[in-house]
């Protein structure tokens, strides 16, 4: 049986693929959770379908973990991506995914809050999901919000179950940048749902 599944037109290893196993017993564990796919990524890929940017365009993947998002963005849309992480661990995943789907994927590890200015001006999207998981979390990801809106990245999504810190993020986005929270539901790669911050500055 094959370890790999196909999901929004991307490849994607599964839980018990031999590959996954040996990177796990070759390297260091991944830390902040990020050892698996997290299901609020799919959500943003699905809203992306009905809501996308274009083609061509240069996204920052914040949090990416295993960079499925930011690969999913490089094969549908040419797009020129940088996965963001503080855990540098995540990138030989990302970069295993990234080979199966033949696509590139820049890495940089960094917290929220040392993402440099320069960084977010070289990017029109910034994409994020399950990313805002702890009460600290929320002013950090807040000011990067912020500081992205100033050097006008034009399209902001982020994506969360509807976790509490999540939703005081949302509240304070809504409030001084405009954004709009969304409820989205999708079927693959299994039924679920959650919420998404959209924010358009363009």
């Amino acid at each position: 049986m094959s370890e790999i599944k196909k999901v929004h037109g991307i490849y994607v290893l599964k839980k018990n693929s031999p590959t996954l196993a040996n990177l796990r017993q070759a390297l260091p564990e991944p830390s902040i959770h990020g050892y698996k796919v997290w299901s609020s990524s799919f959500l943003i890929m699905d809203y992306l379908k009905y809501e996308p940017f274009d083609i061509g365009s240069s996204v920052l993947d914040i949090g990416c973990g295993w960079g499925m998002l930011g690969i999913y963005c490089a094969k549908s849309f040419k797009a020129k991506v940088t996965g963001v992480d503080a855990d540098e661990w995540v990138f030989p995943y990302l970069r295993v995914h990234a080979a199966m789907n033949d696509v590139k994927v820049k890495t940089h590890t960094s917290l929220y809050q040392d993402i440099p200015a320069n960084m977010l001006t070289k990017h029109d999207v910034m994409l994020g999901g399950d990313i805002c998981f702890w009460d600290e979390l929320v002013e950090p990801l807040y000011d990067l919000v912020s500081r992205a809106v100033k050097k006008k990245v034009g399209y902001i999504i982020i994506a969360d179950p509807g976790r509490s810190p999540f939703m005081k993020l949302a509240k304070k986005c809504k409030k001084d940048f405009g954004g709009e929270l969304i409820p989205w539901q999708i079927t693959k790669p299994r039924a679920d749902s959650g919420y998404l911050l959209v924010i358009r500055t363009k």
